[in-house]
């Protein structure tokens, strides 16, 4: 809390009180979710009571982390707004309430040892960050024959239109850090491909934050020094959302990957389509036929150009990205599958 002349001004709040969400409370296990659920109960509507609704609100971070239940992007907020927008301060009743925080998504793995990262003290950024080495294309094959995971930081389209066979597609426009911690072990070497200095620079502090500091450097000249070395470049064929519906209609031989998650497929999906939600992929890879091409979609591209470079990795050949919206397929009318 920081207080001015004996009155508050600005509240610190950490997950307590984030924009339009609260953090997650089962991060610490089942065991303690709960109880912590609890607490935050109380801290919203006893604790907080007595604060002004001018109040400004910094919290840990915005929208888009599986740290939070749903939420907004930004940066600052109010009391007053929250009280008046945000759900979990409208929720007043003990069981409404657990049942909105306990509902929740699946968290990157690596969640799970960063309390252990943070306890042991990770080194920390400063202003400044640490250069990255420049590697020509002979040592990023080099590295990658060794076992070095290549991380391609572009937009998913750029991604689809040349990149290196085998590396993740993880583009800078979307939560690196969450991804890659989810996907690639600790202590991994990462090369990072793609990008402008300032994405690159970008990735290089998300991955720093989560304590990935294997960072062994990024390809120079990004994949047009890949190509010009006269080394392999792969490619996906990019559709929209109504591509795939024709094909559908049109009972082509092909594979639909769902690669959301859960909550999103029981929601509504496409029909004959197989659910897949990402970081399964690279377990579940072996039950999509080779003989026919696969389409892969999600709700915005993003996570399906990710699930996309796992299917490549697990040997298939053949691989569409949808990178579209897939609220697309309501807008032309198209009917979904609904588990019962």
């Amino acid at each position: 809390m920081l207080t001015e002349g004996g009155r508050a001004r600005a509240l610190f709040s950490g997950g307590a009180v984030m924009l339009g969400a609260v953090a997650r409370t089962d991060l610490l296990g089942p065991h303690l979710a709960v109880h912590l659920a609890l607490e935050a109960l109380s801290t919203l509507h006893v604790r907080l009571r007595g604060l002004p609704d001018e109040i400004r609100v910094f919290p840990t971070h915005g929208g888009g982390s599986f740290c939070g239940t749903g939420g907004r992007s930004g940066h600052e907020t109010t009391l007053g707004h929250e009280r008046q927008t945000n759900p979990f301060f409208q929720t007043t009743e003990v069981m409404p309430f657990l049942a909105r925080i306990l509902n929740q998504h699946r968290y990157p793995t690596y969640y799970r040892d960063m309390a252990a990262v943070n306890r042991g003290g990770p080194t920390l950024i400063g202003i400044t960050l640490p250069p990255l080495s420049r590697l020509n294309p002979e040592e990023v094959g080099r590295l990658k024959d060794e076992g070095a995971a290549v991380v391609d930081v572009r937009f998913g389209s750029d991604y689809d239109r040349g990149h290196i066979a085998g590396s993740y597609c993880v583009g800078i426009d979307g939560p690196v850090s969450a991804w890659v911690g989810w996907l690639i072990a600790r202590g991994r070497p990462i090369v990072l491909v793609g990008g402008t200095e300032v994405e690159l620079r970008h990735a290089q502090r998300q991955l720093l934050r989560i304590g990935f500091d294997t960072i062994a450097g990024v390809l120079d000249g990004g994949i047009d020094a890949w190509r010009s070395s006269g080394r392999e470049v792969s490619t996906f064929e990019t559709v929209q959302v109504e591509d795939m519906a024709q094909w559908v209609l049109s009972a082509e031989p092909m594979t639909v990957v769902d690669a959301r998650d859960e909550h999103e497929w029981v929601a509504g999906h496409v029909p004959g389509a197989v659910h897949m939600y990402v970081p399964d992929v690279p377990y579940r890879a072996n039950e999509i036929p080779r003989e026919a091409p696969v389409a892969v979609h999600c709700a915005s591209g993003y996570r399906a150009g990710i699930a996309a470079s796992l299917l490549e990795q697990a040997g298939l050949k053949r691989i569409i990205h949808v990178n579209g919206e897939y609220s697309d397929w309501d807008r032309l009318h198209l009917a979904e599958s609904v588990p019962s």
